[in-house]
């Protein structure tokens, strides 16, 4: 039975911007459609790129592709609300759509660690067993790696989601935040102690098997990817092996660090405001640096991009 002070919500209230950006609106609003076009612009190049030049149809690029693709979805699920916040007098969003971006939200991020996960073992396999590398990373085992990472994405999600949304609300739907945060929708609930303790043991669990096994990977990828590199027998060799890792390696360690911060601190902590700070830059950082760090430092992706331009002048 609902409690006395419980009601029906029908949407949620942000107010990230409320308090400091409604003084520079334009100013705030010009940062985000230039850092969004950025994204989008930056990694439809590298899937125009990739798709318009043959040599780069191979299992590394076909997993760029995905990264390009999925950064794309992940800011346009965030950045178009809170560019609808900013200009409206009322920051709100629907209670259907605030699940709805939570879900997707989840899963894009979900699947983008699955596949630099797989990405890992790619390098591993390219370096240690170059021979075979085209056999075992065939088209079909890239499909089904692909496949896997989207089905383990859109199970986490719909736990996240359902974990959450199946909770009471009360009338406080005020959150200090620009998009719908997990742990602050979870503040906001009047359920009890216990509904409480096992919607933050799912949300805690689904967390950590989305940075522990694809983490464990990683250092097993790395741990063989290191003993590989090390038997080469010539230093510019072993420079060019490490070359094709260290940008990985770089987004591997920023993504952790990023994602652990956000999803593992406590209830109480999520109500700062240097979070939201902390998030944003996040939020735009990790899509810019991908297509930055996995293709344009590439030798390949530049002659790609050169072979594209001079294409479309003639």
């Amino acid at each position: 039975m609902e409690s006395p002070n419980q009601t029906s919500v029908s949407e949620f209230i942000f107010l990230a911007f409320s308090k400091k950006s409604t003084k520079y609106p334009i100013f705030f609003i010009t940062i985000f459609l230039l850092l969004f076009s950025v994204i989008i612009c930056g990694n439809l190049l590298m899937i125009l790129v990739i798709k318009c030049d043959a040599r780069l149809h191979t299992p590394m690029y076909f997993f760029v592709f995905s990264l390009s693709c999925l950064d794309i979805c992940y800011i346009t699920t965030i950045v178009p609300q809170a560019l609808h916040n900013l200009m409206s007098i009322k920051s709100s969003i629907f209670y259907l759509n605030c699940a709805f971006q939570m879900f997707f939200s989840n899963t894009f991020g979900a699947v983008q660690i699955m596949i630099i996960t797989v990405m890992a073992y790619d390098r591993y396999i390219a370096i240690s067993n170059p021979l075979r590398y085209k056999t075992i990373m065939s088209w079909a085992a890239c499909s089904v790696f692909l496949g896997i990472a989207w089905i383990i994405g859109i199970i986490i999600g719909f736990l996240v989601v359902f974990s959450v949304f199946t909770l009471p609300f009360c009338c406080r739907v005020e959150i200090e935040h620009f998009y719908c945060d997990v742990g602050q929708i979870m503040a906001l609930s009047s359920a009890d102690e216990f509904r409480l303790f096992i919607a933050g043991a799912v949300t805690f669990l689904t967390g950590i098997f989305f940075f522990s096994i694809p983490f464990i990977l990683l250092v097993i990828s790395y741990a063989y990817i290191i003993s590989a590199v090390l038997k080469i027998r010539t230093s510019q060799g072993r420079r060019k092996a490490f070359s094709t890792c260290s940008s990985h390696l770089t987004v591997v360690v920023v993504e952790y660090a990023c994602l652990g911060f956000i999803y593992f601190r406590p209830r109480e902590a999520y109500t700062l405001d240097k979070d939201n700070v902390f998030v944003l830059i996040f939020t735009f950082t990790t899509p810019i640096l991908n297509p930055v760090i996995y293709t344009l430092r590439n030798k390949a992706i530049k002659k790609g991009f050169f072979k594209l331009t001079s294409t479309k002048l003639c």
